[in-house]
């Protein structure tokens, strides 16, 4: 239950930040990717270095990075089908593959597993939907449910506590 409270403050946290709607999409997106890729690998490490060096929302990336680990353990049988069609049964890409594994950084990408590659793809389909879904839902909750739930007594209460406080001090 406390895990679930302090996903909520942060949630809130970064709708009131003042992010871009765009930058906090773009964090969504970039923790798609991560939360999809269930093991650590190179991709993962490529991702995380464009959410450090473009300028997105970090907390937007890393809280759905969170809630697409979660939603990535159910459609690992998705990733595991479109994986295993992707490196076994499509004949005509097995030369791709194995100039791609003679390179010699590219196997530490784990593309090699079904579920890595499956789950890249995944996030490669609903990155464009997750982005403007999330950049259409950051607009709308701006204007028309920021003041209702600004009134709430839970995040009166929220704004209380030391934790908001010290991230307002630090979010600019």
């Amino acid at each position: 239950m406390l895990v679930v409270i302090k996903i909520l403050k942060k949630i809130f946290a970064v709708l009131h930040s003042n992010a871009s709607p765009m930058q906090i999409s773009w964090g969504v997106v970039f923790g798609a990717f991560l939360g999809l890729a269930p093991f650590l690998c190179l991709h993962k490490l490529a991702i995380l270095l464009c959410v450090i060096f473009f300028n997105v929302n970090i907390g937007s990336a890393f809280l759905s990075v969170l809630i697409f680990s979660v939603v990535g353990m159910p459609i690992d049988s998705l990733s595991h089908k479109i994986g295993y069609f992707l490196l076994v049964e499509s004949k005509s890409l097995n030369a791709f593959w194995t100039d791609l594994y003679n390179m010699p950084i590219i196997p530490f990408t784990r593309f090699y597993n079904t579920v890595v590659l499956g789950g890249f793809v995944v996030a490669l389909i609903i990155a464009a939907p997750v982005y403007f879904a999330s950049k259409k839902f950051v607009f709308f909750y701006r204007k028309n449910l920021a003041a209702k739930v600004e009134k709430w007594k839970i995040i009166k209460i929220f704004k209380l506590s030391n934790f908001y406080n010290m991230y307002s001090n630090y979010s600019g």
